[in-house]
């Protein structure tokens, strides 16, 4: 995966994070929900365990951006 799809999927990502809190939705219990469904979540079963830590990382990169984001706006 190119460098710059792999910044385009984080952005996407950060962005709908920031929809779902605009719309009101702890994006801290968000973020553990997805976490936790790709460790865990049987009823996941697209899940592939060799892409889980990434996929984590990706989520909590999301995450560091939208919050640099909300920091730099405030």
């Amino acid at each position: 995966m190119t460098t710059e799809r792999v910044m385009h999927l984080e952005h996407a990502l950060a962005a709908v994070f920031a929809a779902a809190e605009q719309q009101g939705i702890d994006i801290g219990e968000l973020r553990r929900q997805a976490i936790g469904g790709l460790i865990g979540n049987t009823s996941w079963q697209w899940v592939d365990a060799e892409l889980v830590p990434g996929a984590i990382a990706e989520i909590e990169s999301a995450l560091w951006l939208l919050e640099q984001e909300t920091e730099e706006a405030g």
